[in-house]
């Protein structure tokens, strides 16, 4: 945003600005497989993810910011340790712009796809780029898709069903489930079927 100089509006005196977004050149975003040398790139990013998400679940039961002012979060070796784990590390340019891991991990047998995790940096979001990531992972992995989003996460619940419903051209369903192998924590879930976006 520029300032581009004053006008006279409704009898009032006011400030003009020229507001200009770069436009985002899709074929530079890149999505590159993370070997377990990008294990604590990934792992270090997770602090900004606990961050981001604390906006919408500050307030909850184990979301508060920890007494060294450093925000945890799990440790994403587990990714690495797990055949039917996909991680990766998200580029634009060159610079790093977050991480994916896609997962079989699904609330159901027979959902082949999981998005485990989903991390773009502030600086990138409100551009984009993660629906362009979101879309390149349902065709790089063809199939019936579950995505899962802890109740409360209000950016994450509008980011995923905007980019769910434009993919599907609004063919997908959605449920809140229970989660046995999350503790049976709760979770609001988009299912779909990534090969009608092909």
């Amino acid at each position: 945003m520029n300032y581009v100089g004053r006008a006279h509006y409704w009898n009032n005196d006011v400030a003009l600005y020229d507001i200009f977004k770069t436009p985002i050149e899709y074929s530079e975003i890149k999505l590159i497989p993370a070997t377990l040398n990008d294990h604590p790139i990934i792992q270090n990013m997770g602090r900004f993810y606990v961050y981001d998400m604390s906006e919408y679940l500050g307030k909850e039961e184990g979301w508060e910011m920890p007494a060294d002012g450093l925000y945890e979060c799990i440790d994403f070796k587990k990714y690495w340790e797990d055949k039917n784990s996909f991680p990766f590390i998200v580029r634009y340019k060159n610079e790093i712009v977050g991480f994916v891991i896609v997962d079989k991990k699904g609330s159901a047998a027979e959902i082949d796809f999981n998005m485990a995790q989903f991390f773009i940096l502030r600086k990138f979001k409100d551009k984009g780029i993660g629906r362009y990531v979101a879309q390149e992972c349902f065709k790089k992995f063809p199939g019936s898709w579950e995505v899962m989003v802890i109740p409360g996460n209000e950016g994450a619940y509008r980011f995923w069903r905007a980019t769910i419903k434009n993919y599907t051209n609004d063919n997908f369903t959605e449920y809140t489930r229970d989660i046995v192998h999350f503790n049976n924590s709760r979770k609001n879930i988009f299912k779909f079927d990534s090969r009608i976006g092909l």
